[in-house]
């Protein structure tokens, strides 16, 4: 990895305008004293993979170009004033008396220079800035392989903790369906909005509805609706014999059809707040099957002169 402090994208001009708004004065001295003492330099790990330190390998660190405080001094406390780093990125650290940032993974990438290889599946690219009492910098941009869980994995991890709400089948009329009448369905407790799962570390799964399959068990086949969670029209269906011969039972020991119903939602994930696309990972969940018993009768008219 080589270092450099060119002016590059709009991105890090900004970011050398914050530096300057923190009293900054470039000296570009300092950057070739910080980076080409070693090549190249060493990421070291802090807060679970999160944050770290890149060894400069200056004098007096040890073989592997650490040196064993991991950006901290002999009592413990960082290095250098951490405030330079003026709260940017999410993660900060000191690489001797210079204070670091960095996204991880970068909120932006470089429009030239894409690096060839990428180490291994689950490296990300980074960019990070360091900048020092007198407003010396230096910035780079390398691959960073995290420690611990890849991507994929907490993606997975989050799309387990994804729970969909449970729903009764419900339809109206009330009690009993009428042939020739509409009888409208709904899931009664779904959500029919989105649903965000428990996050795994910086990884969240969110589900949105799609669709609502309703099998009203006359063998007249399954309807497709929208996720409807209320009394509504909007999912309809209109039997044509009544359930004289069902399989099924009403609570009050009437004859019924086996209807039942399943919801389909799509999901998506977000890594720190940015949507993710990975592959292989499911882009849908689907509930159960939930049935009810549904005693559907025929009204007689008679007519009277």
């Amino acid at each position: 990895m080589h270092l450099t402090a060119r002016a590059g994208p709009l991105a890090i001009r900004l970011l050398v305008i914050a530096a300057l708004l923190l009293g900054a004065v470039v000296t570009l001295g300092a950057r070739e004293a910080a980076a080409d003492d070693c090549d190249p330099p060493v990421w070291r790990e802090t807060n679970g993979g999160r944050g770290g330190t890149y060894s400069d390998c200056r004098d007096g660190q040890g073989e592997d170009g650490s040196d064993g405080s991991g950006g901290r001094g002999d009592n413990g406390a960082p290095s250098c004033d951490i405030s330079l780093a003026g709260g940017y990125g999410d993660s900060q650290w000191c690489e001797n008396d210079y204070a670091c940032w960095a996204n991880i993974p970068s909120a932006a990438y470089p429009p030239e220079e894409w690096p060839a290889d990428q180490p291994e599946e689950n490296s990300v690219y980074i960019y990070k800035y360091c900048v020092n009492a007198a407003g010396e910098f230096y910035d780079a941009w390398d691959w960073h392989t995290p420690e611990g869980p890849s991507l994929q994995e907490l993606a997975e991890t989050a799309y387990g903790q994804l729970v969909i709400p449970e729903f009764d089948l419900t339809f109206n009329p009330p009690d009993e369906a009428i042939i020739n009448l509409e009888t409208w369905w709904w899931a009664a407790g779904a959500a029919d909005g989105e649903v965000r799962g428990t996050p795994a570390f910086t990884m969240v799964a969110i589900a949105e509805p799609n669709r609502m399959s309703v099998d009203p068990g006359d063998g007249g086949g399954t309807l497709t609706c929208p996720v409807v969670a209320s009394r509504s029209d909007r999912c309809a269906y209109t039997y044509t014999r009544a359930s004289v011969n069902g399989s099924a039972e009403a609570p009050d020991g009437s004859p019924a059809y086996p209807a039942r119903a399943q919801l389909v939602y799509d999901v998506r994930f977000e890594n720190n707040g940015a949507p993710i696309d990975l592959p292989g990972l499911p882009d849908s969940i689907t509930t159960d099957w939930i049935g009810t018993p549904v005693p559907v009768t025929e009204i007689q008219a008679t007519v009277v002169d």
